[in-house]
C-alpha cells in the first residue's frame, strides 16, 4: 500500500469515528425531543436507531473496513430518515433527507458526496410522488424537477467546498510536515553541535539545577549526563555556587556573563582552572526558560602563564647574577694578583697571604656557582658510579643528621650503573636537598634515599623525609626567585639545583603532603647518548611536561 493511499485510509478512518459520534449525538437529541412531543413514535425509531448506531459505531472501529464503513454510514443515515418519513410523512422529516447529503461532506471526498446525492435524489423523488398530497398540497408533478435541482445545486456546492477545504487541509498538512521535518533537522544539528563541542556545556536553571550536559562535560569532569541531571552542579563549591547564582539572576535580566575564572573539582577530585561564560535561553516571547554555561578549561593556559612568569624571573635573576659576578670577579682577580706578588717578594715568609689567597679562591668558587643561574658550566662531565657519589654525600651529612636525631637510610637497586655528569654539581644538588630535609625535621625523624632504574636509560634518585611538608599555598610558589620560608634563606638554592639538573638533561620533581613529609625525585640519564636520552624523556611515561595537568601537587622545579 502506497503512502498516499495509507494517509487517505487513515483520514477516512478518523472521519468515520467522528461521523459515528455525531450520529449518536443527533440520535440522542432526537429521542429526547420526540419523548417530549410524540412519545408514541419512540417504539418505532428507538430500536431501529439503536441498531443502526451500534452497527456504525462497531464498523467505525475497524480501520481495514474504513472505506466500506463510509458508504454504509451514509446509506444507513438515509435509511433512518426514510423510515422516519414513511412512518410520519411530514415536511420537516422530508427536509432531513438533505441533512444526510450535508453530513456526507464531512469526508471532504467527491465520491461519498455523489453517493449521498444519488440517494438524496432517489429518496426525494420517491417521497415527492408518494406523499405529494400530504407534503406538497397544490403542487404539480413537474415541481419534482425543482426539488431534484435543489439537491443537485447542493451537491455541486458541497463538491467544490469539500475540494477546496481538502486542498487547504493538504497544504496545511504538507506545511506542518515540512515544518516538523525542519524542526527535527534543526534539533538534530543542535544536538550534534551540542555533543560534538569539546568544551563542557551545562544547561541549567537559575538555581544551578542541571537539565542536560554535553559529552565535553562528561569527558572533562567525569560525571555522566544521567548522574548529574536533576542535581545542583556538583563541580562547584558552595561559595562558588552562591556567587554564580547572583550572576545567573543578572543573566536572566538580560546581561551576558563572560570569562568568570574559577577552580572546579572533577569527579575524581582533580582540580581544574576554568573560565565560565553564561547566557540565557529564551522563548520567542523573551521568557527565560534555562541558562547555558559554557566552560573552558584554562589549566594549561594558567600553567603556561606561570611557566613564562617564572622564566622571566629566572632570566632577570640570571642577568643580575652574571653582572654582579662579573663586577666582583674583576677586583678579586686584581687583589689575588697583588697578593701573589707580595707573597713572592716576601720570600713566602708571610703566612697570612696563603690564607687570604685560599679565601679568595673560595669566594671565586662561590661566584662560579652563582653564575649557574645565568649559564651553568658543565665542562667537567665524567662517567661516575652514581651510588658511590651518593654514599659520599650521605657520609658527609650523616653527622649533621645525627645531631638532630635524624636517621638516614639508603636503598640501592643498582650498584655499578654509571652516569655522565659533573660530580661536583650533582653533589651540590644532593647536599642542598638533604640539608632541606634535615632542616624540615625539628623533632627528628627518618630520611630514606632510594636509587633505582626507571627504564633502560633513566635512573631515579628519591629523597623522602618525614618533615612538616609544604602547604598547598606555598608549593605553588616553589621555584620563584628569592622566595623562601627560611629566616636566613635566599630563595636561590633549589633554583640552582633545578638549573643543574636541567643542564644534565634530567628532571627534578617535588611532591609534598602537609604534615606527612616531602619527596624529591631526581631523574638522570644513564651513560647513553644525549639524543637518545632526550627522546626517551619525550616518549616515556616519565615525560613530566605532559603529566603536569594530572599531578596538581607536584612541580618540575623549585625549592622549599
Amino acid at each position: 500500500m502506497g503512502i498516499e493511499k495509507q494517509k487517505r485510509l487513515d483520514l477516512i478512518y478518523k472521519r468515520n469515528q467522528l461521523m459515528a459520534k455525531l450520529l449518536i449525538i443527533f440520535y440522542t437529541c432526537s429521542l429526547i425531543i420526540n419523548a417530549m412531543i410524540d412519545p408514541a413514535i419512540l417504539k418505532y425509531i428507538a430500536p431501529t436507531g439503536i441498531v443502526i448506531c451500534a452497527i456504525i459505531y462497531f464498523l467505525a472501529k475497524k480501520k481495514q473496513l474504513a472505506t466500506m464503513t463510509m458508504y454504509i454510514t451514509i446509506f444507513f443515515v438515509f435509511s433512518f430518515f426514510s423510515i422516519l418519513i414513511a412512518y410520519e410523512p411530514l415536511l420537516i422529516n422530508f427536509i432531513f433527507i438533505w441533512l444526510g447529503l450535508i453530513m456526507s461532506s464531512i469526508f471532504h471526498l467527491v465520491r461519498p458526496i455523489l453517493f449521498a446525492s444519488f440517494l438524496t435524489t432517489i429518496a426525494t423523488t420517491y417521497f415527492f410522488f408518494k406523499f405529494q398530497n400530504e407534503l406538497f398540497l397544490g403542487s404539480d408533478k413537474i415541481d419534482v424537477v425543482y426539488v431534484v435541482l435543489f439537491g443537485i445545486l447542493v451537491t455541486i456546492f458541497l463538491v467544490f467546498s469539500s475540494r477546496f477545504t481538502e486542498n487547504l487541509l493538504q497544504q496545511a498538512e504538507l506545511k506542518t510536515e515540512k515544518t516538523s521535518k525542519q524542526l527535527i533537522e534543526a534539533k538534530g544539528y543542535l544536538n550534534s553541535l551540542f555533543n560534538q563541542l569539546t568544551d563542557p556545556i551545562v544547561i541549567h536553571d537559575k538555581k544551578g539545577k542541571i537539565y542536560q550536559v554535553n559529552s565535553g562535560f562528561e569527558k572533562t569532569y567525569g560525571w555522566k549526563n544521567e548522574e548529574v541531571v536533576g542535581r545542583v552542579m556538583p563541580h562547584l563549591e558552595e561559595n562558588q555556587l552562591s556567587m554564580l547564582q547572583e550572576k545567573w539572576m543578572l543573566v536572566s535580566q538580560g546581561e551576558i556573563i563572560r570569562e568568570v575564572e574559577l577552580k572546579n573539582w572533577t569527579k575524581d577530585r582533580g582540580l581544574l582552572d576554568v573560565a565560565i561564560s553564561v547566557s540565557a535561553i529564551r522563548t520567542e516571547d523573551g521568557r527565560v526558560v534555562a541558562l547555558a554555561s559554557i566552560i573552558r578549561d584554562i589549566t594549561e593556559k594558567k600553567q603556561t602563564e606561570e611557566f613564562i612568569r617564572r622564566s622571566e624571573k629566572l632570566s632577570v635573576v640570571g642577568q643580575l647574577a652574571a653582572g654582579v659576578a662579573h663586577e666582583i670577579r674583576n677586583p678579586i682577580t686584581v687583589i689575588s694578583g697583588f697578593l701573589q706578588l707580595m707573597h713572592q717578594r716576601e720570600n713566602q715568609s708571610n703566612n697570612h697571604v696563603p690564607v687570604m689567597l685560599s679565601e679568595l679562591a673560595r669566594i671565586n668558587k662561590i661566584i662560579s656557582e652563582f653564575l649557574l643561574l645565568a649559564k651553568p658550566s658543565v665542562q667537567k662531565f665524567e662517567r661516575v658510579k652514581i651510588c658511590y657519589l651518593i654514599r659520599e654525600v650521605l657520609t658527609l651529612l650523616n653527622t649533621s643528621a645525627i645531631m638532630k636525631s635524624i636517621s638516614i637510610t639508603s636503598e640501592f637497586s643498582i650498584k655499578d650503573t654509571t652516569v655522565e655528569c659533573d660530580p661536583d654539581q650533582i653533589k651540590q644538588v644532593l647536599i642542598n636537598l638533604l640539608k632541606n630535609s634535615i632542616e624540615a625535621m625539628d623533632d627528628g625523624g627518618h630520611i630514606h634515599v632510594q636509587v633505582y632504574e626507571v627504564n633502560k636509560n633513566i635512573i631515579n634518585i628519591q629523597i623522602k623525609d618525614e618533615g612538616s611538608g609544604i602547604p598547598q599555598e606555598v608549593i605553588q610558589r616553589i621555584g620563584e626567585p628569592f622566595f623562601t620560608t627560611k629566616q636566613k634563606g635566599t630563595g636561590l638554592g633549589l633554583m640552582i639545583c633545578d638549573r643543574i639538573i636541567e643542564h644534565h638533561n634530567g628532571k627534578l620533581k617535588i611532591s609534598s603532603v602537609e604534615g606527612e613529609g616531602t619527596t624529591v625525585d631526581i631523574y638522570l640519564n644513564k651513560d647513553v647518548g644525549e639524543q637518545e636520552a632526550i627522546n626517551e624523556y619525550s616518549s616515556s611515561e616519565y615525560n613530566f611536561e605532559s603529566r603536569k595537568t594530572s599531578e596538581r601537587n607536584e612541580i618540575t622545579s623549585g625549592s622549599r
